[in-house]
């Protein structure tokens, strides 16, 4: 009797016990089925999208969320304080990131330096949107991902990028579109912001594949004197060069000398009616006769041994630019192929493609192609 008793009080106490518990949990679903819902929608996913409403992320990450399947991250937003705090959390919930893909508004408020500190990233392609020039001058972002293997960089604005060491050989492409050449040619930024330009440039050394538009280009010639130490490009293979109209050649010389094993080489210049516009509305002095370009000292040893491939682009028909092609022609002994196309809508008419077959050249076996 005494033991059907106490079991009838503990009966009791634990159907109790149950009960409360039962009830506790759901009391705890209902508060945080939400959070549980947004992030086991997202924790499985390899690739995961993310756009802004009203200018600011939506999505919500739990303190205790974690992406552990998460390699691909596309996002679009503006670049406040809010966004910049979700970011850095974001980022820290992602262990197996490798790409990431960042299309960025900048407003003018927001001063904070912004950091990429993801040492499993492979890939990242950062693009920044400025509806004014000094939306984005004031910014700085720092680059410090060890592993990366390609790095595109799309900024009007001369932010300033500070690029740790990646390293080697991670680095294989490296495009960096920072700048535009009008506002150099216009004088809209100093030597001081264009110098941000050789900063990142620095950062890439390491690249095998590089790109320099005509911005990049224009900003780097713009900062460099003939003085200053020009870096060292020891795996540089590919390396695409844009020609602007105001500084021209002048930094090929540095490439060439600079670039030991290159072995392609793609130099695209910048329109002639631009340059002829710009002397015309009075923006820029017209250029002296070589247009930049002050041949190296000694033979550099990438034409020596190494350099197979060169492609000259929207080549102007003038006198002076033929001394470019002249000298390359006669100091590539490894040269296998040369091809070479001039302005379609050019003006001048102080050359033409026998001028350029009848150059010396070094490489007996090399072919040329010129065309229109």
């Amino acid at each position: 009797m005494v033991m059907a008793t106490r079991w009838k009080k503990y009966s009791k106490r634990n159907t109790y016990y149950f009960r409360y518990r039962r009830r506790l949990i759901l009391e705890m679903y209902r508060k945080y089925s939400q959070r549980y819902k947004d992030y086991l929608r997202y924790q499985l996913r390899k690739t995961l999208h993310l756009g802004t409403r009203n200018d600011f992320i939506s999505f919500r990450i739990p303190s205790y969320g974690r992406f552990p399947n998460l390699k691909v991250l596309n996002l679009k937003l503006h670049l406040t304080l809010p966004n910049s705090v979700f970011l850095k959390r974001l980022f820290r919930s992602c262990p197996l990131l490798e790409d990431l893909y960042m299309d960025i508004t900048c407003v003018d408020n927001f001063d904070q330096t912004f950091r990429f500190c993801i040492p499993t990233l492979i890939l990242l392609q950062l693009k920044l949107n400025a509806d004014e020039f000094d939306s984005c001058r004031h910014k700085e972002f720092i680059i410090n991902t060890p592993n990366l293997e390609s790095l595109s960089i799309t900024d009007p604005s001369f932010s300033c990028f500070r690029i740790h060491d990646i390293v080697l050989p991670s680095l294989i492409q490296a495009n960096l579109s920072i700048g535009k050449s009008s506002y150099v040619h216009d004088f809209q930024v100093s030597k001081d912001e264009a110098s941000r330009v050789m900063e990142a440039l620095k950062g890439v050394r390491n690249a095998i594949d590089l790109t320099l538009p005509f911005g990049t280009t224009s900003a780097l010639s713009y900062c460099f004197d003939d003085g200053d130490n020009f870096p060292i490009f020891p795996c540089l293979l590919d390396l695409q060069l844009g020609i602007d109209y105001c500084f021209g050649w002048k930094l090929l010389p540095y490439f060439l000398e600079n670039s030991p094993v290159l072995r392609y080489i793609s130099l695209y210049r910048e329109s002639e009616t631009k340059y002829t516009t710009a002397i015309a509305e009075g923006k820029h002095k017209e250029a002296d006769d070589t247009y930049g370009w002050k041949p190296p000292k000694q033979v550099p040893e990438c034409l020596m041994g190494r350099l197979k491939n060169i492609e000259v682009r929207n080549l102007w028909r003038r006198k002076a630019e033929c001394e470019v092609v002249k000298y390359l022609l006669e100091n590539g002994k490894a040269l296998a192929k040369m091809r070479i196309s001039f302005e379609e809508d050019g003006i001048s008419d102080e050359i033409d493609e026998d001028t350029i077959e009848n150059f010396p050249r070094a490489s007996e076996s090399m072919i040329l192609k010129i065309s229109d």
